[in-house]
């Protein structure tokens, strides 16, 4: 059985070392996927 990831938050910046990037989702999530289902996409 393989492993297919079906979740994914690409971020616009490093949350890392700037985690207030989180506060704002729907500026900061350039892509935002649950269960397989694109939610956001801003790189089109």
């Amino acid at each position: 059985m393989k492993f297919i990831p079906r979740n994914l938050l690409l971020v616009d910046g490093d949350p890392i070392a700037h985690i207030d990037l989180i506060a704002d989702p729907a500026k900061n999530f350039t892509v935002i996927m649950k269960d397989g289902k694109i939610y956001k996409n801003s790189l089109k």
